[in-house]
């Protein structure tokens, strides 16, 4: 800890500049160089879900926020200084309203990211710059003053919290082949079949709930839910719960946002806990038995997805009705191809939602390591041993 230095971000890191600022609406391309986004940043990881392309062509012209990888990656705007690395596996890309970080010599990625995700609520945010619209920019990126351990200290943080993150990123590939495997199942067992209508095979919000006070509840609101997957909620009093937690949820209930459907946000419960509670942003679809693995499927599809863009009302915040959901189209299988479905593929979605408890378990100790490795009160080796009580 003695050896360790105040010093400023813009005098040991070889290149701080910003991604491209403009419309991007008329370049995106199928396929191509990948063009990262806000949306695509998330604390210590990228997030590939909604990933955007553009021509090669059109990335030689932008040389200036072309992406290596080690590039140090963060918002501007939206939740200013959440970071990740460009990892290896991305060998070129391209990005647009980021800061980017190229650290130097003295600099090591891993760690220099997780010291930005931890002073994201502290100290980046009181870098930000606008009236209107707060953001994050070079000048203020620049000025950040660090806490800078010496090189091999900083690799050893940087690697011991990244183990936690590289089993977290194990566990998401994991749920990604699996929706791959299903979507592809699924998608031959619908060829040539006509529709049918989601309320053949599940119930739409059918159990409501009321406030209990005294007692706890783990709120599940809009913005929980990704496309496929929930960040588990913490246990809450119920007398500090907002109004619209109202819908029961049980296990092998799919839940969907009703707001904004074209983000597709989305995920399947597997767990069986009478505290989880919806909001009534969220639609939940039911399923009869054996159909949990279906209806989450059905609803995965694009078909599925289009239909509710279709009925959504209101053109700056569209939302879509709950009975809607009822009719939403689904495929006209009989009952025995549903059942075969369900046996291979609620296994394997029940194998994904243990990864995803092991990935909160390791998230949470990731968490309460960062503050404690970064401010010099645990050495790594205290650290590790931590650590392995959870990988």
């Amino acid at each position: 800890m003695s050896e360790w230095q105040r010093v400023r971000l813009g005098a040991i890191a070889a290149k701080v500049t910003v991604g491209f600022v403009g419309s991007m609406t008329a370049e995106y391309r199928d396929s191509g160089i990948p063009f990262l986004r806000s949306l695509n940043v998330r604390p210590h990881r990228l997030d590939m879900s909604e990933i955007r392309y553009v021509s090669q062509g059109f990335h030689q012209r932008l040389r200036k926020s072309s992406l290596h990888p080690g590039d140090v990656v963060i918002v501007r705007t939206g939740k200013p200084g959440q970071a990740a690395v460009v990892p290896e596996w991305l060998p070129e890309s391209n990005c647009s309203d980021l800061v980017i970080v190229r650290p130097g010599p003295r600099l090591n990625s891993r760690w220099l990211s997780y010291y930005l995700n931890w002073i994201a609520d502290s100290t980046i945010a009181s870098h930000l710059v606008g009236a209107v619209q707060q953001h994050f920019n070079v000048k203020a990126a620049e000025s950040i003053e660090l806490t800078l351990p010496t090189l091999p200290e900083q690799e050893a943080i940087g690697n011991m919290l990244g183990s936690l993150d590289e089993k977290v990123a194990a566990n998401e590939k994991v749920r990604l082949l699996v929706d791959d495997l299903l979507q592809a199942k699924f998608g031959r067992l619908c060829q040539g079949r006509g529709r049918a209508a989601l309320r053949d095979i599940a119930d739409v919000n059918a159990i409501a709930v009321k406030p209990q006070p005294g007692s706890n509840l783990r709120y599940l609101d809009i913005s929980s839910v990704q496309q496929g997957f929930y960040v588990g909620p913490e246990e809450t009093p119920w007398d500090s719960a907002p109004g619209r937690a109202r819908r029961a949820l049980r296990f092998g209930d799919t839940v969907w946002s009703t707001v904004r459907p074209n983000r597709r946000s989305h995920a399947l419960i597997l767990e069986d806990d009478p505290l989880l509670v919806a909001s009534t942003g969220l639609a939940v679809l039911s399923p009869r038995p054996g159909r949990v693995a279906g209806t989450y499927e059905a609803s995965r599809r694009d078909v599925f997805a289009s239909y509710l863009e279709s009925v959504a009302e209101g053109s700056a915040y569209p939302a879509v009705r709950g009975d809607r959901f009822e009719a939403a189209p689904i495929p006209n299988i009989t009952t025995a191809e549903w059942e075969s479905f369900e046996r291979m593929a609620l296994p394997l979605r029940m194998r994904v939602h243990a990864a995803e408890i092991e990935s909160r378990v390791l998230m949470k100790a990731r968490d309460e390591l960062l503050p404690l490795l970064m401010s010099g009160r645990v050495k790594v080796r205290e650290a590790e041993r931590v650590a392995s009580e959870v990988l």
